[in-house]
Formats: C-alpha cells, sequence, structure tokens
C-alpha cells in the first residue's frame, strides 16, 4: 500500500458541510452546463459539489460501473453499552451502477451464492438467477457526454449506512431518525483519488421522544447527536489475487459462500481466508509491502507503547520467511483514518471501559483485505494499572508503568493480528505463550520467599503459532505447488504441536475442552488455579490503603478490589470445563490428531476437588482489615460496572461478594450441558465421575460441619438408568 501525502485538512471540531466550502474556481461546465457552479474533484469516480443545493453529482464512464463500495463511521458515540464506535466498519458491498432509461439503479451484487466454474457461463447463469441481488437506490440521470454518465447521487450518498437509530432503539437510547436538514456532505474530508473516491458525511439524528439515559448524558442535549460517516468506493482490484481455502487447523477469518461448481462428493459451502495480498517481485522480495499507519493522537508513553506491539508483526513476517512483507509507519499529518488506503491503528476513547477491536473491509468476492481498522479501547490500560495497584501496591515506582505498557504492546498486537485475517487461539496458552491470538493474563507468581512476582507479566514478540499461521496465510508459491507447500505448513506446525481452537470452543457456557479458555496461562487447569489462588491469598492479606496514593479518595478501594478477589476466575472456568471435560481437535481425515478424549478420571476428580475448595469459608470470606476500608460513595469515583453490586446500601455486601463469586463455581459445575456429559461420560466409562458424584461432592463441601445427616437429610440423587 502506498504512502500518500494528503493535503492538510482541520479534522477536529463540528464537520463542514458543503454549503460553508470556500469559493469555487472558474471552470467549464461539462455534461451541457448542468455542472456550472459546481466543483469538481476528479478521480476514480468525479465528483460534483454543489456548494448552493448540497446536491452531489456522481460521475459515472458508462452505461454499467462496478465498484467496491466500503462504509466506516468516523466519529462515535463514546458509549461501549451502545456502541457506535468511530472507526467501526459497515457496508461492506460490490456495487453496481446500471442505467435504466432516465435513472441509474444501484445494485448490491449477491456473491453469497455463486458457481467458480468460469467455463461454464451457462451454469454461472442458473446461479445468478436463482438468488436475488439488492437495488437499494434509483440514482437521477442528469445529463450524458461522450458514453459517460453524470448522476445525483445526493440521496444515495447521503443516509444512514450505519443504521443508527435501530442501534440506538435496541440498547433503550429511545427512537431517532435522520433530520436531513441538518445532515450533509463534509467538504472537508470529501476527497479524490485514481483508485477511490472518498465521501464523508455528517449526520444528525433527531429523537422522537425522550432519548434514552446513555445518550442524555454523553451528549449536550440528548434531542440530536451529530456523527459522521464515511464512503468509500473503491476501484475493482484486479485478478492478480488467488484466495486461499480456509483450514480449520489455523485460525482466520474468511468468507464463506454456496459454490454450486462443487462435485456432489464435496460440501456445498465453501470458505476463503481474508487475506492481505502480498506479491513477490522478480528478484524475489516483497513487491507489495503490507503497511499499517498507526495515529499519533494517541497519548504518549502508550503511543510509543502501540507502535512497538505494532511492530512485532514486522518480525512475524520475517520469521516466516517474508522478511519486508509487513511494515508501521505514522499516520501522515492531514490524512483521513477513513481513507481506504489505509490500514489504521487508533485510539478509542469511550465514556466508560470497552473492548478493544480489530476489523477489516474488503473484496467479498475472494476476501482480499483492503482496508484494516484496529481500535484501541482508552480504558483498558486503566483497568490493568487497577490490578497491579491490587497486587503491589500504588506506591510510585517505574514497574506500574512497564506493566501498564507492557500490556499495551501485547494487546497492539492482538488487533492488529485479527486485522491480518487471524482469529483467537485459546489453545496457545498450553504450549507456553503460543500466540498473540490468545487472551493473556498477566503472568503473576509467588516466588521461593512467598512474594508475588510480575517480573514475566507479559510475552515479548510473536509467538510460534503466530510465526506459522503467517507462514500459511501469506506465503507466496507458485500456483501448482501452493496446495502441496500449504499442506507441508500444516503437518509441520501439528508435529510442533501448534493447535488452534477459538472462540466457538472457548467461550459458550456448555465448553468442554479445559485447554481452551480466555484469560489463562498455563499448561493444566490445575497449574494455573493454584497459581492464582496462591497470589490471590497474598494479595488480599495484603489489601488496604496501600493499593492507592496518597490523597486519593478511599472509596477507589472498592475499584482496586474488585480483580483481586475475583482473581482465580478465569481459573475456576478451567477448572470446570475439566469435569465432564472432552478434548478434541479440528481434525482432517489423514492428519493423524484424535477427534476427540474424555479428560481422565484422575484430572476430573482433582478439578472437582479444587473447584470445591474454592467454597470454603476461609476463600470466600473478606477480612475484617478490608471491610472496614470500604465505606460508602464509591459509585462516585467508580463506573458502576467495576464494582460490587450492594443488597446491603450504604454498606458493602459482603455476603453479596461470597454468594457471587460461589455461584460462579455452582453454575458452571451443574451447566445442563454439563450435567448431561456427566451422565453419559460414566455410562460409557465407569471410572470417570457422574453427575450423581459431582452433586454428592458438592452437597458434602456445603454443609456445615455441627449437621448430621439426620438433622440434615440430603436429597436423593437418582442414578442413571
Amino acid at each position: 500500500m502506498p504512502s500518500p501525502r494528503l493535503p492538510h485538512a482541520a479534522l477536529a471540531g463540528a464537520a463542514l458541510l458543503l454549503g460553508s466550502a470556500a469559493p469555487l474556481r472558474a471552470q467549464t461546465a461539462p455534461f451541457g452546463g448542468k455542472t456550472a457552479g459546481h466543483e469538481k474533484l476528479d478521480g476514480f469516480l468525479p465528483l460534483h459539489l454543489d456548494g448552493r443545493t448540497g446536491k452531489v453529482l456522481l460521475e459515472l464512464p458508462g452505461d454499467s460501473t462496478r465498484a467496491l463500495l466500503l462504509t466506516t463511521l468516523a466519529t462515535g458515540l463514546g458509549s461501549n453499552p451502545v456502541g457506535l464506535d468511530r472507526g467501526a466498519d459497515g457496508v461492506n458491498q460490490l456495487v453496481r451502477f446500471d442505467r435504466n432509461g432516465e435513472r441509474v439503479l444501484a445494485v448490491f451484487e449477491n456473491w453469497r451464492y455463486r458457481s467458480t466454474d468460469t467455463a461454464n457461463r451457462d451454469h454461472q447463469r442458473t446461479v445468478a438467477e436463482a438468488f436475488p441481488p439488492s437495488t437499494v437506490a434509483a440514482l437521477p440521470l442528469v445529463a450524458t457526454e461522450g458514453g459517460r454518465l453524470l448522476v445525483d447521487a445526493t440521496d444515495f450518498l447521503v443516509r444512514d449506512w450505519m443504521d443508527v437509530p435501530r442501534t440506538l432503539e435496541r440498547t433503550g437510547q429511545g427512537s431517532y431518525a435522520v433530520a436531513r436538514e441538518r445532515s450533509g456532505i463534509n467538504r472537508a474530508l470529501t476527497r479524490n483519488f485514481p483508485r477511490n473516491t472518498e465521501i464523508d458525511l455528517t449526520l444528525t439524528f433527531a429523537a422522537g421522544g425522550r432519548p434514552g439515559p446513555i445518550v442524555e448524558r454523553i451528549a449536550p442535549d440528548g434531542r440530536a447527536i451529530t456523527l459522521r460517516q464515511h464512503v468509500s468506493l473503491v476501484a475493482l482490484p484486479d485478478g492478480g489475487y488467488r484466495p486461499r481455502a480456509l483450514d480449520p487447523r489455523v485460525g482466520y477469518f474468511g468468507i464463506r459462500f454456496h459454490d454450486f461448481a462443487q462435485p456432489i462428493q464435496r460440501p456445498l459451502e465453501q470458505g476463503w481466508a481474508s487475506r492481505h495480498r502480498l506479491v513477490r517481485g522478480p528478484d524475489g522480495r516483497i513487491a507489495n509491502p503490507i503497511v499499517y499507519y498507526v495515529d499519533p493522537g494517541i497519548p504518549e508513553p502508550v503511543k510509543t507503547a502501540t507502535m512497538q506491539g505494532v511492530k512485532w508483526w514486522e518480525d512475524a513476517f520475517a520469521q516466516a520467511g517474508l522478511a519486508g512483507g509487513f511494515r508501521v509507519e505514522w499516520l501522515p499529518a492531514g490524512a483521513d483514518p477513513m481513507d481506504a488506503r489505509y490500514n489504521v491503528v487508533q485510539w478509542e476513547n469511550r465514556n466508560e471501559r470497552g473492548w478493544s477491536i480489530g476489523g477489516s473491509l474488503g473484496d467479498p468476492r475472494t476476501g482480499e483485505i483492503l482496508k484494516a481498522m484496529a481500535r484501541m479501547d482508552s480504558h483498558r490500560a486503566r483497568t490493568d494499572y487497577n490490578l497491579y495497584a491490587g497486587l503491589m501496591g500504588a506506591d510510585a515506582a517505574a514497574a506500574d508503568t512497564a506493566f501498564v505498557l507492557a500490556r499495551v504492546r501485547q494487546v497492539s498486537a492482538h488487533e492488529v493480528g485479527h486485522t491480518l485475517g487471524l482469529g483467537h487461539n485459546y489453545i496457545a496458552s498450553t504450549y507456553e505463550r503460543g500466540s498473540l491470538m490468545d487472551y493473556p493474563p498477566p503472568r503473576v507468581r509467588l516466588d521461593g520467599r512467598g512474594e508475588i512476582d510480575i517480573s514475566q507479566a507479559y510475552d515479548v514478540g510473536p509467538g510460534e503459532y503466530d510465526v506459522w499461521a503467517i507462514r500459511w496465510g501469506y506465503g507466496t508459491f507458485p500456483a501448482a505447488t501452493e496446495a502441496d507447500s500449504l499442506r507441508a505448513i500444516v503437518a509441520d506446525g501439528l508435529r510442533r504441536g501448534w493447535l488452534y481452537l477459538g472462540d466457538g470452543d472457548a467461550r459458550p457456557d456448555y465448553a468442554s475442552d479445559p485447554r481452551v479458555n480466555l484469560w489463562d496461562d498455563a499448561a493444566s487447569a490445575s497449574e494455573f488455579w493454584r497459581h492464582q489462588t496462591g497470589v490471590r491469598r497474598v494479595a488480599m492479606s495484603r489489601f488496604g490503603e496501600r493499593v492507592i496514593r496518597p490523597g486519593d479518595p478511599i472509596a477507589l478501594l472498592h475499584e482496586r478490589f474488585a480483580p483481586v478477589y475475583f482473581m482465580h476466575r478465569f481459573a475456576m472456568n478451567s477448572l470446570a470445563k475439566t469435569v465432564g471435560g472432552m478434548e478434541y481437535a479440528n481434525a482432517l481425515r489423514g492428519d493423524g490428531q484424535q477427534v476427540t478424549r474424555a479428560v481422565p478420571a484422575a484430572r476430573q476428580r482433582e478439578a472437582l476437588t479444587l473447584l470445591l475448595e474454592g467454597l470454603q469459608p476461609q476463600v470466600l470470606a473478606i477480612p475484617d482489615t478490608v471491610l472496614t476500608l470500604l465505606g460508602p460513595g464509591a459509585e462516585q469515583v467508580t463506573p458502576s460496572v467495576e464494582l460490587f453490586r450492594s443488597r446491603t446500601r450504604p454498606a458493602f455486601d459482603e455476603l453479596g461478594a461470597a454468594r457471587t463469586l460461589a455461584q460462579m463455581t455452582v453454575d458452571a459445575l451443574l451447566q445442563r450441558d454439563r450435567a448431561a456429559r456427566l451422565v453419559q461420560q460414566q455410562l460409557r466409562d465407569g471410572a470417570l465421575p457422574g453427575l450423581e458424584t459431582v452433586i454428592d461432592r458438592l452437597l458434602e463441601a456445603t454443609q456445615p460441619d455441627d449437621l448430621t445427616p439426620a438433622a440434615a437429610p440430603r436429597p436423593a440423587t437418582a442414578r442413571p438408568a
């Protein structure tokens, strides 16, 4: 991707509508004078802007023109619960402009159903005629000249591409609609280039009734919120990109479609990996490096740490044999982050803590990534500091900044990994920090003296899986040998133990593989539990005023205590998956992987014992030295999402906190799919614990010692038939 230098444009403040554009230069009006008084922006699809009426005339080269239409939300609402983030991606379609009499129809082509048999045009026709496209607009034809068409694209372009009212209504923020008289083209960021036409819109949404509480709190006047949306019309890529079929053993996002050209012996649904294009020149070097741009609006020292983290992918490409294939630069002055020519890493400010997100837009025909966008949440560094302070204390020290910046590097690299096409890989923690695409908690251990050790809190650089995945996804091979080369890469990775399992394997309540978890950091669930509970025990015993700085509100202790008290919750999830657990792989025939295996009985019983230890009073209880410090007023300094709920206001609800922690364990153990697996696995193998065993052990662990079975009879449990 080139590194264009654009003319300076004011990016801050309210957007400039077309009516406030600078005086127009004198020009000869083409199209029979229909463009007289308009400002012309030459480029891929020339624009003629009427500063008086606000109309946008679009010039098309012929009776049928195709382009990629990509949309992004250029400015945000600033609310994580609602969404509508700055930089969020929207429409990603191939649009065709077809003349139909005195109108030009804008048609979204349907690439979800196709025939890849290019030699059989009749078969392709049968598929095209079976599934509908979407005709989304009719553009009035204003004039023609030399085969070119001039259309009024105002209503087509100046519209809500992000479906903002539906998002606001779905999240309980009221009923809104676009106020057309307060909306229009933002001339300052509407530009044209040889292969992309960039149109920036300012849209005001007016409430039809009382605005919702979040919008009312964030906007100066919740009855009217103004957002910018950005439309990119991009020339279709040439045919030089070669799609790569998805492989379930390597975690790439991709496009999926029904391919009716597949023989009946093969699946109808096919998938191609989402990737940037990478080409070697005649000298063997990468001819078109993938360039990412970091927004300099990120504050220091986070800005430098972000750049350092993104640069880890330069190392990954080099280690994958693709030196020079990936490069990072600062976003040039005056450049618009929404411009389709830039892959951007930008700062996401919100009213409250939220997610960092990596996304992309591309060609729906092939999966080729054309624009990548990583959005880095500004609050997460503070969340990480809360954990540091809760563990180590808040006295000013270089270690606290180092701890936070190490996390910034890791998450910056992680989100850029998504924009390169890589999905989460939650099994990579079992082979020693194998991937940036895992969710890593800080590595916190007790040293030989019983002190908390954070010296290895976060990893540095790409993992072995990342290098392997980049080699598979971005390696360049002759067409004749590509399939064999990819098979060899996968076989080599499997021999080395570089496995992939993602979100669908880790996040559901019914997930069964204890190796696949968010925020774990050990080869086994029991090892991780022992590390986390040991550190938690020490941190709880030391928790006090030392975790805030002199002059800070004591109420800030609430915010710092929550991550310490719940520190072992992710280890708890790992253990729960072990009980009734089943390990499995994304196997293909002939690759030598065992598809499924039950977790051995000894490991299941150990996991159950450890989980039940977590229900003991000494684990659930909060020391008196902590309780006396947890006074009222926490919600005045901390968002409620960061706090314990209380049924004993204004007092801290210690029983409610214990109830929440205990409920996590009980709910996980008795999750209905897990319970059914326990019944099933014992029927197949009597050595494995069954549901009856789990219930009996749970009752024994939670029954007070001074009650005898006669005084507190235990309910009978049904044995499997």
